[in-house]
C-alpha cells in the first residue's frame, strides 16, 4: 500500500492516507479477450489501420523464482511489488537489478539470469517498492529502502557493482514530528547532473525531498532537505526544459489542506518543476519553484518529459489517482492524464486534461506507437471495482484518444515499448494484474500474453542482449504466498536493433537513470570513455576497458575485476590479456600496472618520473612479463620481458600510439599517429602508412598470429593491413558516433575487432560479435 502523510506546519498533528492494492492482495478473474475497442482518431492524425503485424516469437531464456532459494535466504513469502527492473554493469556483465518486499537488492545475469557472484543485499526486511536506477556507467545502482506500510523506516542507498554499501543516507522528518524522525523512500531516485555534479533526487514519506552527490551520498545546498510538504511516491522527472544547459526537476505529489511556511495547500496535488539549485537563497524551505500546476486529486504517477505537443512543443504529462476519489471525493482530475506547457519564470500552465476510466496512477509512456513520427501518451488505468482496466493511447497534441484497449488485469505499472524489427512504430508491453500483455502499437490488438498467471505492478525492462537480440525483462508476484518471479525473455530481430531508438520508451521512466526525458537532453556526466579491448585466446570473446578502469566482458571473457571502483592518480589508456584468457592487465597514463586474475604483477612505471606518458602497453607469449611504451617511443620492459630498443632517442614527426609484440616475444613494433611504423628485435618491416597522407589519425594496431605481418586502424574505423595480414573490412566509410580507439586481432588471421570510445564493437571476417556497451546510458 501507499500513503499519503503530511505534517502541517506548527500544528502538532499527522495525518495519513492510504491508497493503492498490495501485490498478494488482488484476486483477479480470468478473462478472455477477444477484440479491442478502436476510437476514432482526431482529425489529421495519422490513420491507425490493422495492417499485418510480423508476430515476433518470444523466446522464454531465463526465469527466476525468489522464494528463499538461489542465495535468497530472506526472501522466502514476499513479493515482488511496484520496483521495476533495471539494468546495470556489474562485475563487467550486463545485470539486471529489482528491489522486493523483503528487503533484497537483487542481481541476475542479463544473458542466463545467473546470481551475480558475490552479490547479496538485505536491508534487514525493509520493504523496497523503489525502482532501481543506475548511474549514468552503469556500475553503481540507488534505491529507495521503505514503503507506506511501513512509513518510518528506510533510507537513501547506493550500492557498488559488488553489491556493497556506498553510501546510505536515512532522512530525517522535521523537528516537529518529535513522534517519528525518520521515513522511508518509496520513490524511485532518478539521476542527473545537478549543481555541477551527478546526483541522485527523489521525495521521502513524509514531507521532505533530498537531492544528494551520487558518488557520496552528500546532500546538494538547497536540497537538505527541500520541503514538499507530504508524501511523495512519484519519481521525478529530470531534464533540461528551457534549453538552458541546467537541468530542473519535475515531481508529482498529493497534498491534504493546510499551511505550511507560509504556503497555503489546498486537497489534491501538485506538479512542480523546481530549479536544481533547491531552496538557496529562498525565504522557505520550500522555495525555488520554477512553475506549479494544482491539481484536486493527488498525483502519485511518476512525470514524463519530452516534445509530444503540438508543433513538437515540450511538454510534461503525468496520470493523477483516484486516491480523494475513492473517498468519495472525486475531483475534476480524478483518473486523468495531464499535460502542462512550463513556462520559464511562469506557470506550469495546462495544455489538455483527459480522463479515463480508472485510477491513473502509473506513470505515463512516451512513444511513437503509431508511426507517424510524433510521441503520443500511453497510459494504463485499474478499477479497484472490478480489478481491470484499459490502455490508453493519446494523440501527444490534443489529448484525444487514438485507441484504447481493455485489459484482462488492472494496468498498476507503466507500459514500455519495444520494436520487433521490420516496422516503423513501437510495440507496447501493459504489465497488468494477469500478466503482460504484448500490444501492437499501431493498431491496439493483443499480440500475447507473458508470465500469465502472474501479477505485475511494475514496467517491463527492454534490452540489446550480449547475443543480438532484444531482450524483455518482466518482474511480478504470484497471488498466494506473494513468490516473486522474473522471466527473461528474447526476440530475435534483424541486425543489431537498438532498443534505445527515437520514439521508443524501453523501461520504467524511460531510461536507466529514470530521467524520464524521452527527448535525451537530460544533463548527464559523460560515461567514461573507452580506451581498449583485448580479446580471449580462443577468440570467442573479448574485454572492453574505460579510461576509469571499469572492464567490460563479452562472450566467453571472464571478469576479473576493474579498477573502476578505485581512485586513480592517472586515466587508464590500454589493457591486455594473459596466455590463457583469465586474466588481465590494465595500465595508466603514468605506467601504473593494475592486475587482475592471473595476470601477476612484475613491476610498473607508476614511480618513475617520465617524459612522456605511457600509451599502450603488451605482454610476453607466457605472460610472464610485459612492455609499457610512451609517446616518446620510449619502452619499459618488465618481468621475462627482454628490452630490444626503442624509439625514446629519435625525433619523432608524430607520437607513438601503441605497439604489439612478435609471436615469440622476441620483438615488438611501435606506430606512430601518422601511420609509421618501428620494429625491434625479431619484428620485421612490413611497411606503414607513414607516406600515406590519411584522413584521421592511426590509434592502434595489431599484429598477425604468426608475426608475418600487421594491421593499423585510425580513429575513423580505417584498416591498413602489411605483411601477410590480411583486409576483412573497415569502419571506414561509416558515420561513426565516436571514433575509433582500438582494435584486436581474431585468432587465425581471418579476423579483427574495433573498438570505439563509446565502447561500440565491429567486428569484421570471422570475429564474432558478442556485446558492446554502445548507447549504454540511454
Amino acid at each position: 500500500m501507499h500513503s499519503y502523510e503530511r505534517k502541517l506546519h506548527g500544528s502538532g498533528r499527522k495525518s495519513r492516507r492510504r491508497f493503492g492494492v498490495g501485490a498478494a492482495a488482488v484476486a483477479v478473474a480470468s478473462v478472455t479477450l477477444l477484440s479491442c475497442m478502436i476510437l476514432p482518431l482526431a482529425e489529421g492524425s495519422s490513420a491507425v489501420g490493422a495492417a499485418p503485424h510480423a508476430t515476433p516469437t518470444f523466446n522464454l531464456v531465463w526465469s527466476q523464482s525468489v522464494n528463499g532459494q538461489n542465495g535468497n535466504p530472506n526472501d522466502a513469502g514476499l513479493a515482488i511489488a511496484f520496483s521495476s527492473p533495471n539494468v546495470a554493469w556489474l562485475q563487467g556483465n550486463q545485470a539486471v537489478v529489482v528491489g522486493d518486499r523483503a528487503g533484497n537488492v537483487l542481481a541476475y545475469n542479463l544473458a542466463n539470469g545467473s546470481i551475480v557472484p558475490g552479490w547479496h543485499y538485505n536491508d534487514g526486511g525493509i520493504s523496497i517498492d523503489s525502482s532501481p536506477s543506475v548511474s549514468p556507467d552503469g556500475t553503481t545502482v540507488y534505491v529507495g529502502l521503505g514503503n507506506a506500510s511501513a512509513p518510518d523506516r528506510g533510507s537513501y542507498l547506493a550500492l557498488n557493482q559488488d553489491g556493497g554499501v556506498m553510501w546510505d543516507v536515512v532522512p530525517h522528518n522535521p523537528p516537529s514530528d518529535y513522534a517519528h524522525p525518520v521515513s522511508g523512500v518509496n520513490a524511485s531516485m532518478s539521476v542527473g547532473l545537478l549543481q555541477g555534479v551527478t546526483s541522485v533526487t527523489a521525495g521521502d514519506l513524509s514531507q521532505a525531498q533530498y537531492a544528494l552527490n551520487a558518488a557520496n551520498g552528500a546532500a546538494l545546498p538547497g536540497w537538505d532537505p527541500w520541503f514538499s510538504g507530504d508524501t511523495e511516491i512519484s519519481t521525478p522527472a529530470i531534464a533540461d526544459l528551457y534549453g538552458t544547459g541546467q537541468n530542473e526537476v519535475i515531481e508529482g505529489i498529493g497534498t491534504s489542506a493546510g499551511v505550511l511556511f507560509g504556503k497555503t495547500y489546498t486537497q489534491g496535488g501538485h506538479v512542480r518543476v523546481i530549479s536544481q539549485t533547491g531552496n538557496i537563497g529562498q525565504q522557505y524551505p520550500n522555495g525555488g519553484l520554477d512553475c506549479q500546476y494544482d491539481t484536486d486529486e493527488a498525483v502519485s504517477s511518476s512525470p514524463a518529459v519530452g516534445h509530444f505537443l503540438g508543433n513538437n512543443g515540450e511538454g510534461i504529462v503525468t496520470g493523477t489517482s483516484d486516491f480523494y476519489g475513492s473517498q468519495g471525493q472525486a475531483g475534476f482530475d480524478t483518473d486523468s492524464v495531464i499535460a502542462m506547457a512550463p513556462t520559464f519564470g511562469g506557470n506550469c500552465t495546462q495544455a489538455w486534461t483527459a480522463h479515463l476510466d480508472g485510477n491513473t496512477s502509473s506513470g505515463p509512456a512516451l512513444a511513437d506507437v503509431l508511426g507517424n513520427g510524433s510521441l503520443q501518451v500511453i497510459e494504463g488505468t485499474y478499477s479497484p471495482n472490478t480489478f481491470a482496466g484499459s490502455i490508453y493511447v493519446l494523440n501527444g497534441a490534443n489529448g484525444t484518444v487514438a485507441w484504447t484497449h481493455p485489459l484482462n488485469g488492472g494496468d498498476l505499472g507503466s507500459v514500455s515499448t519495444f520494436n520487433p524489427g521490420g516496422q516503423d512504430y513501437q510495440d507496447l508491453l501493459v504489465p497488468t494484474t494477469s500478466g503482460v500483455e504484448v500490444l501492437d502499437g499501431r493498431s491496439g490488438n493483443l499480440i500475447t500474453t507473458l508470465g500469465a498467471p502472474y501479477g505485475y505492478q511494475s514496467a517491463p525492462l527492454v534490452t540489446n542482449d550480449p547475443n543480438g537480440t532484444i531482450g524483455i525483462t518482466i518482474a511480478g508476484s504470484d497471488y498466494g504466498p506473494g513468490q516473486g518471479q522474473i522471466e527473461h525473455y528474447e526476440i530475435s530481430v534483424p541486425g543489431h536493433a537498438s532498443v534505445n531508438q527515437s520514439g521508443a520508451w524501453p523501461q520504467f521512466h524511460h531510461d536507466p537513470q529514470l530521467t524520464g526525458n524521452a527527448s535525451g537532453d537530460t544533463q548527464l556526466v559523460p560515461i567514461p570513455p573507452g580506451v581498449g579491448m583485448a580479446a580471449t585466446k580462443d577468440g570467442k570473446g573479448y574485454w572492453i576497458v574505460a579510461s576509469n578502469g571499469g572492464v567490460f566482458a563479452y562472450g566467453d571473457a571472464k571478469f576479473s575485476g576493474s579498477a573502476g571502483g578505485l581512485r586513480l592518480n592517472q586515466p587508464i589508456v590500454g589493457m591486455a590479456a594473459t596466455a590463457d584468457g583469465n586474466g588481465y592487465w590494465l595500465v595508466a597514463t603514468d605506467g601504473g600496472i593494475f592486475g587482475y586474475g592471473d595476470a601477476g604483477f612484475y613491476g610498473s612505471a607508476g614511480n618513475i618520473q617520465l617524459y612522456r606518458p605511457i600509451v599502450g602497453m603488451a605482454p610476453t607469449k607466457d605472460g610472464k612479463g610485459y612492455w609499457l611504451v610512451a609517446s616518446d617511443g620510449g619502452i619499459f620492459a618488465y618481468g621475462d620481458a627482454g628490452f630490444y630498443g626503442s624509439a625514446g632517442n629519435i625525433r619523432l614527426n608524430q607520437p607513438i600510439v601503441g605497439m604489439a609484440p612478435t609471436t615469440d616475444g622476441k620483438g615488438y613494433w611501435l606506430v606512430a599517429s601518422d601511420g609509421g611504423i618501428f620494429a625491434y628485435g625479431d619484428a620485421g618491416f612490413y611497411g606503414s602508412a607513414g607516406a600515406i597522407r590519411l584522413n584521421q589519425p592511426i590509434v592502434g594496431m595489431a599484429a598477425t598470429p604468426d608475426g608475418k605481418g600487421y594491421w593499423l586502424v585510425a580513429s575513423d574505423g580505417g584498416i591498413f593491413a602489411y605483411g601477410d595480414a590480411r583486409f576483412w573490412g573497415s569502419a571506414g566509410n561509416i558515420q561513426l558516433n565516436r571514433p575509433i580507439v582500438g582494435m584486436a586481432a581474431a585468432p587465425g588471421d581471418l579476423g579483427y575487432w574495433l573498438v570505439a570510445s563509446d565502447g561500440g564493437i565491429f567486428a569484421y571476417g570471422d570475429a564474432g560479435y558478442y556485446g558492446s556497451r554502445g548507447g549504454v546510458s540511454s
